[in-house]
């Protein structure tokens, strides 16, 4: 399957242009900073005992996020076989899976521990230094 998705014509396209990938990675790495920059200041509040900007960050940590995973989904295009087979890709995407699963239950509690925010901190710390690490399998 993977194969298939590798020979597909956007990953070609994406293998070969100069610009597009470059462009595509820009995003990724613009959503990821968007989602970073959403998330710490919401966190450190709910550190401090209060929540004021959450309901204002929000939509933007969810807008990052959804930059940074569709970017990143184009990148796995164009070179899948090779992300499946590093060792920090697989952790990249496990502590992604924890981290999205603790959202998603962040997003349904009615009270967030603080805890919850170290958590929640850790587990994007992790997602980035493992992603960044990928490069240097």
């Amino acid at each position: 399957m993977i194969e298939a998705l590798e020979a597909s014509t956007l990953a070609e396209h994406l293998r070969r242009s100069r610009w597009t990938y470059s462009l595509v990675n820009a995003g990724h790495i613009l959503g990821i900073a968007v989602l970073v920059g959403a998330l710490v200041p919401m966190h450190l509040q709910r550190l401090r005992g209060a929540a004021p900007l959450e309901g204002i960050l929000r939509p933007y940590a969810m807008a990052g996020l959804a930059l940074a995973m569709g970017c990143g989904a184009l990148l796995f295009l164009a070179q899948g076989s090779d992300y499946l087979a590093n060792p920090w890709f697989q952790a990249k995407i496990a502590l992604l899976a924890a981290a999205l699963a603790h959202a998603g239950w962040h997003l349904r509690a009615e009270v967030v521990p603080a805890r919850a925010a170290i958590a929640s901190l850790a587990l994007w710390l992790m997602v980035l230094v493992a992603g960044r690490m990928i490069a240097f399998a």
